[in-house]
């Protein structure tokens, strides 16, 4: 198979290509990421997951499935814009929300705080705080079945 070069210049290994990427970058009037090509890298694996089979796309870029759960595929905005968009699951129950804002506890008395509640459920944090809880057994909380 014959190979082409993205980049056929600065084919020597004398030749930093980070350091001239990040030079472009910059006179782009950009700010260069950390890890540029490893960031590049972890872009284009994540693109192309959403596109692709997960063992198709890892055998492209050069890694294992392991190795490209662990360092290279992350959630875009899009997901994250597309799970916002897609509203909660059907029959599902609305999740409550309790704001409060950030205090130092040994300065303001808990049940001064009026969280606001949103959704179907009530803040009954409060009548937490005085129940009396056991330690969990070190087995857990399913029995032991051996």
């Amino acid at each position: 198979m014959d190979e082409e070069f993205v980049i056929a210049r600065c084919r020597n290994k004398g030749i930093n290509l980070r350091t001239q990427l990040e030079r472009i970058i910059k006179r782009a009037g950009l700010t260069p990421w950390p890890k540029l090509f490893h960031n590049l890298r972890a872009t284009r694996q994540t693109e192309l997951a959403a596109s692709f089979p997960e063992h198709v796309v890892c055998e492209w870029i050069g890694n294992s499935r392991k190795v490209a759960r662990e360092h290279y595929l992350r959630p875009t905005d899009a997901d994250f814009e597309r799970a916002a968009a897609a509203g909660p699951p059907q029959g599902g129950a609305r999740v409550a929300q309790t704001v409060a804002p950030h205090t130092n506890a040994s300065k303001t008395n808990a049940h001064e705080k009026t969280p606001v509640v949103s959704g179907v459920m009530h803040d009954d944090s409060q009548s937490c705080a005085a129940m009396n809880i056991g330690q969990v057994p070190r087995v857990g909380l399913e029995p032991t079945t051996y």
